[in-house]
């Protein structure tokens, strides 16, 4: 099975077609998640996606498939790291080295630019190699962890090299995430200053990109969609203050309960109701239609993800799952009717908007209850919740 995680239509054959192939793997996964916890370092596979900018560099950068190794991860807790590992490139001011463990693989940036002055010519049709670079604060690690909305962060120390020391670009804490992140306006722009570019590649400052975790393959391993936005450093030799963007699909080996996949799924969607509220208040019809989509492509994913989930309860414990059952068919069935009203008939017109914003909120609201529902069902907990309210007692206490 192809096990690509960027947005793609796979399952449109039905679940008995896309399923066939992951429910052992489900059934394995629920048997296998506590022991595997500790067990051999996981390996996560990246997945095409694309490099924006930075600044007004076009056309966008396809990203190359890359791998990282060595990675310790828990989803008991939600937390990992991938280790430094010795023997990696050292970057072209002959003293950075990278992290033998990541491969990030070469960036062709650039077919053409607005860039001008001293750095004209330089980014246009070049190749940057990323790396994971030792050095900084994570010491050449990338780190992982869920936040309290289930959101996955990982976060690294990247540079970036075109093949010269002097145009090395280093960004420390790099946060990639599977939430959503909004291409920031360049450093100058924010500083009410002259000279900025707002805009990384075809990407505008202020547009919005979204990445989501669960299985959305329905093989049993965790995958999902990364995305990340920041801005050169301002001591950077080429185009300092600009912003860069960055999406790109991943996979693991990390084995995930299908019902947790569905859980993680529903949390990344209700994480999704600001952007679109954004949307609806705003007009920005083009832009509400594709987050509809996802989220009706998203439900499409927990809906196997449940099948698999049933697939591995013992029969005596089937019955149990009915709510979990119905509760899902009613937001999938809420879901349709603005897809119906964005994508088939005229809109806005009647009572077009009325229903559209209805139906979305309660699609949301539906989703937000059965996450929680699922969340209870296994025991759970926000990640972080419980370091949250023991710093709050240690501080009551002083």
């Amino acid at each position: 099975m192809n096990r690509t995680s960027l947005p793609s239509t796979a399952l449109r054959a039905g679940p008995s077609t896309a399923l066939r192939a992951g429910y052992c793997c489900a059934l394995l996964s629920c048997l296998l998640v506590p022991t595997l916890a500790e067990a051999e370092p996981h390996v996560f596979s990246l997945h095409g996606g694309h490099f924006f900018g930075p600044g007004p560099i076009v056309p966008d950068t396809p990203l190359p498939d890359g791998s990282i190794r060595g990675i310790s991860f828990d989803l008991a807790t939600l937390q990992g790291v991938a280790a430094f590992a010795e023997g990696g490139r050292k970057l072209s001011d002959g003293k950075t080295t990278a992290n033998a463990n990541i491969d990030a693989g070469a960036l062709e940036i650039g077919g053409k630019s607005e860039v001008k002055g001293k750095a004209a010519g330089k980014t246009e049709g070049k190749t940057f190699w990323l790396y994971a670079v030792a050095g900084g604060p994570n010491e050449g690690r990338e780190r992982y962890h869920f936040d309290a909305n289930y959101n996955m962060i990982w976060t690294v120390d990247i540079g970036l090299d075109p093949g010269f020391s002097e145009g090395i670009v280093r960004v420390d804490k790099f946060e990639l995430t599977t939430g959503t992140r909004k291409v920031p306006a360049s450093l100058q722009t924010a500083a009410k200053q002259p000279g900025g570019y707002d805009k990384a590649g075809s990407l505008a400052s202020g547009s919005t990109l979204v990445g989501r975790v669960g299985d959305f393959d329905a093989d049993g391993f965790m995958d999902g969609t990364i995305v990340a936005t920041a801005n050169v450093p301002m001591q950077a030799d080429l185009l300092p203050g600009a912003p860069v963007a960055n999406q790109r699909g991943f996979s693991t080996d990390v084995p995930i309960d299908p019902l947790f996949a569905l859980e993680l799924t529903l949390h990344g969607i209700v994480n999704m109701r600001p952007l679109v509220k954004e949307n609806l208040t705003g007009g920005h019809l083009d832009q509400l239609t594709e987050r509809v989509k996802d989220i009706h492509e998203r439900l499409r994913a927990a809906r196997a993800n449940y099948e698999a989930g049933f697939i591995a309860t013992p029969p005596s414990r089937r019955a149990e799952l009915a709510e979990i059952r119905w509760k899902l068919e009613s937001i999938r069935q809420m879901i349709f009717i603005p897809m119906a009203f964005l994508t088939t008939y005229p809109f806005p017109s009647g009572n077009a908007p009325g229903s559209v914003v209805d139906a979305t909120s309660r699609a949301f609201d539906k989703a937000q209850s059965l996450a929680a529902m699922l969340e209870k069902r296994r025991g759970g907990h926000p990640p972080g919740a419980r370091e949250r309210e023991n710093k709050k007692r240690a501080g009551e206490k002083k």
